[in-house]
C-alpha cells in the first residue's frame, strides 16, 4: 500500500479578518490624506463669484472694505507661512502591502501601518494648530480645507478719505504693485460702498484693473479650495 503523503498547510494560523479590516482602513486613510494634502497645496480662496467678469492672467491682490476702511488682506504672506510649515513637516513613508500573508510579514505590516497613521496624525495636528498672521489679520485653518481671516482688532484699516494722500498705505501699495501684471480685488461689506467707490477711483487713476464682490456684514472672510474668484469687471 502506498504511503499517503500529507500536504503541508502553509496558511497562517492567525485569523485574517483583522488584517483585511486594517487593509481596508489603510486604503481609506491614504485616500483621505491624498485629498487633504491636495487641498492644502492649493492654498486658494472661496468668494462668491460674480458672473460679469473677464478672464485675466494678472495676479489679484485682495482688500477688504469694512466701515469704509480699506484693509489689505495679504494672502501672499500667508502662502509663504504655509509653505514654511509644509517644508518642516515630517516624512511619512507609505507602507508596502505584503505580497503574501505570512505571519511575520503580517505583523511587520501592522507595525508599519501604525507608524504611518501616527505620522499622518501629527501632520494633520500641525495644520490644526497653525496660526498665521499678517499686519491686519490672524489666520487659521477652517475645517482643514480653508483659511479664515479674522481682524486683529475692530478698528484696523485706512479711511477712504485718506486714500488719495501721497503718504497713505493704499497709495504706497499702488506704487509697489504693477498694473501690467497685477489687479485689485475688493471684498466690500454692505456698509462700505462709498469706500469702495473711492478705492476703485484711485486704482483706476493708477492704471489698475479692478474686481469686487459684495459680502454681508457678518460673513467671515474664508479662502478655501474652490479658487480665488474675484475677477476683473
Amino acid at each position: 500500500m502506498r504511503n499517503r503523503r500529507s500536504r503541508k498547510n502553509n496558511a497562517p494560523t492567525q485569523n485574517l479578518d483583522s488584517f483585511l479590516d486594517i487593509l481596508t482602513n489603510t486604503v481609506g486613510v491614504l485616500m483621505f490624506i491624498s485629498l487633504f494634502i491636495t487641498v492644502v497645496a492649493v492654498q486658494s480662496s472661496t468668494v462668491v463669484k460674480t458672473p460679469l467678469v473677464s478672464q485675466s492672467k494678472k495676479k489679484p491682490h485682495f482688500f477688504e472694505i469694512r466701515g469704509n476702511k480699506i484693509i489689505y488682506i495679504d494672502d501672499k504672506e500667508i502662502d509663504r507661512q504655509i509653505k514654511d510649515l509644509t517644508q518642516a513637516l515630517p516624512e511619512c513613508p507609505v507602507p508596502n502591502i505584503p505580497e503574501s500573508t505570512d505571519a511575520i510579514l503580517y505583523d511587520y505590516y501592522i507595525t508599519q501601518i501604525q507608524q504611518y497613521e501616527s505620522c499622518r496624525a501629527r501632520i494633520v495636528n500641525r495644520f490644526k494648530i497653525f496660526r498665521g498672521k499678517t499686519d491686519y489679520y490672524n489666520v487659521r485653518f477652517y475645517d482643514l480645507n480653508a483659511l479664515i481671516y479674522e481682524p486683529i482688532h475692530p478698528n484696523i484699516g485706512e479711511s477712504h478719505k485718506e486714500l488719495g494722500n501721497t503718504d497713505s498705505e493704499f497709495t504706497k501699495m499702488l506704487a509697489k504693485l504693477n498694473p501690467q501684471t497685477d489687479y485689485l480685488a475688493f471684498i466690500v461689506r454692505t456698509d462700505s460702498f462709498a469706500g469702495f467707490r473711492e478705492a476703485r477711483k484711485q486704482a483706476w487713476k493708477a492704471g489698475y484693473n479692478v474686481g469686487w464682490e459684495p459680502i454681508k456684514q457678518d460673513t467671515p472672510i474664508i479662502f478655501g479650495s474652490n479658487g480665488r474668484s474675484v475677477g476683473i469687471q
